[in-house]
């Protein structure tokens, strides 16, 4: 009988260490599989617009005409697009709702995955590879075979998470030549590489501060861009004094929204009195720059006050705003009017969807248009708190914030927030709002920094003195020719 006590406690002896270092090891896989997990987990939120129509002037020089309704610009559903950046990646997508699955699905590389939401529906799609997740004004499941899609007013997110990158997978939505632009800023030198998904190739050279548009067609075909050198891809309508603004915030070279430097596509025509155009937001004192990214001149130059902003209408095709202090940029319509280019003295429209993201305990400055309905959802993927000006609020998992309020407001958040910006003209109160298409950004991904070095911008020689150089060899010549040709006589 003791023999076997002693056996026994031997045994325990041997035993229990092993166990205990079994246990530990466990514990230890555990935890890293399920951070591994919690972090290929990559959340996109989103709401469908409710009011999906326009209304014009009878007589765009009378605003006392009376409205009538704009024949086919009514839509009662849009389209949820999730484009494969990686093979093997599982996408689910919910109604936030009721909670409901609403599509599954595991595409590669590429492949795309269409989901359609009615009007007023709040949707979230999850993947466990990151993806290119795409709203679309379009209200069915593409056949295959469509000539016609919205391009949206954007910029991408690349395979990894930025908005400055080497690679990057997006979708070409062309609805025709003049809106089907698609644009590469190259941060830095680089060789570029557009693959189409059936295999054809285009290769680009770009030097630093430079870009390229491209034509990227059929529609609804998905495309990887491959940069030996930092890029940033925009796709949408060049603005102009003829068109119908739609908003978008610029993301910043560094990462996120909130940053000091900004690169985007710009115009040379703006209309002199129409309420849109670019706009700075600011939390701390700071001095603005501007860049004519085609001449390499500083066009402005203006100081910001704290919790203000600057609108400017940058005559330049692309642009480069930097500063000594973070800010936003965004570009939009204040939703007055007045126009002096287009139908009429007041056939002015801006609407539009846009995206921004927060970080935790970063102070970010937005503006929402004025003379518009505006509707701000501020999302969340866990419970976080969220200071809007000076009030705090709460925002559960899977839930938002409504922001309606118009002008200036800080956002401080101590979680990763993603914020949906709708607006729409407020005349006639019965106004509906149009939109092409938007990516929406990962919420997970909103704290990601890019690795860029910034180009310095070399100031060029303005214009102005480039013409009078020009002016001035004309005449020496003229008068040589004439000194010259008296001489002859």
């Amino acid at each position: 009988m003791l023999q076997i006590r002693q056996n026994v406690k031997n045994l325990l002896e041997f035993t229990a260490p092993v166990f205990l270092v079994f246990c530990s090891f466990s514990f230890v896989w555990y935890s890293n599989v399920s951070k591994s997990l919690a972090q290929q987990e990559y959340t996109y939120y989103g709401y469908v617009p409710a009011k999906m129509w326009q209304y014009n002037l009878v007589d765009d020089n009378d605003l006392n005409s009376g409205w009538t309704f704009e024949s086919g610009s009514a839509s009662s559903a849009g389209l949820v697009v999730a484009v494969g950046m990686r093979d093997n990646t599982h996408v689910k997508v919910y109604s936030l709702d009721n909670g409901s699955l609403v599509s599954e699905a595991v595409i590669n590389g590429l492949e795309k995955h269409y989901t359609v939401f009615r009007n007023g529906s709040f949707f979230k799609v999850v993947t466990d590879q990151l993806a290119c997740v795409l709203l679309l004004d379009y209200g069915s499941v593409p056949f295959g075979n469509e000539s016609n899609m919205p391009t949206p007013k954007t910029f991408y997110q690349s395979t990894s998470g930025t908005y400055a990158d080497k690679e990057f997978i997006l979708l070409a939505t062309a609805g025709d030549f003049i809106s089907a632009q698609y644009t590469i800023f190259a941060l830095e030198d680089a060789e570029i590489t557009v693959t189409r998904e059936d295999g054809q190739k285009w290769e680009y050279t770009l030097k630093a501060n430079s870009w390229k548009t491209l034509m990227l067609l059929p529609p609804l075909a998905a495309f990887k861009v491959e940069s030996t050198g930092n890029i940033m891809i925009q796709s949408g309508s060049l603005p102009d004094a003829w068109g119908e603004p739609q908003t978008f915030f610029v993301p910043s070279v560094e990462g996120g929204f909130v940053g000091k430097t900004f690169y985007s596509w710009s115009t040379t025509s703006w209309d002199a009195t129409e309420s849109y155009g670019f706009r700075v937001s600011a939390a701390e004192d700071t001095t603005v720059t501007v860049w004519n990214l085609e001449t390499k001149e500083i066009i402005l130059k203006a100081e910001v006050k704290a919790n203000s902003g600057l609108g400017f209408k940058p005559k330049a095709p692309a642009i480069v705003v930097q500063s000594d202090r973070p800010i936003t940029l965004a570009y939009l319509h204040n939703g007055s009017l007045e126009n002096i280019n287009g139908r009429g003295m007041y056939s002015a429209y801006g609407s539009g969807v846009s995206y921004f993201g927060v970080k935790p305990s970063e102070e970010t400055s937005i503006y929402l248009p004025v003379d518009s309905f505006v509707e701000a959802y501020i999302f969340s993927n866990e419970e976080t708190e969220i200071t809007l000006d000076s009030e705090v609020y709460t925002i559960g998992a899977d839930s938002y914030h409504l922001l309606t309020q118009p002008g200036t407001h800080l956002i401080r958040s101590n979680k990763n927030v993603v914020v949906e910006v709708l607006n729409w003209p407020s005349t006639p109160e019965y106004q509906g709002l149009q939109y092409d298409g938007v990516q929406i950004p990962s919420i997970q991904t909103v704290s990601t920094v890019s690795n860029v070095k910034i180009t310095p911008l070399e100031a060029g020689i303005p214009i102005m003195y480039i013409l009078m150089g020009v002016a001035t060899a004309a005449a020496a010549i003229i008068m040589f020719l004439f000194v010259k040709s008296r001489s002859k006589k």
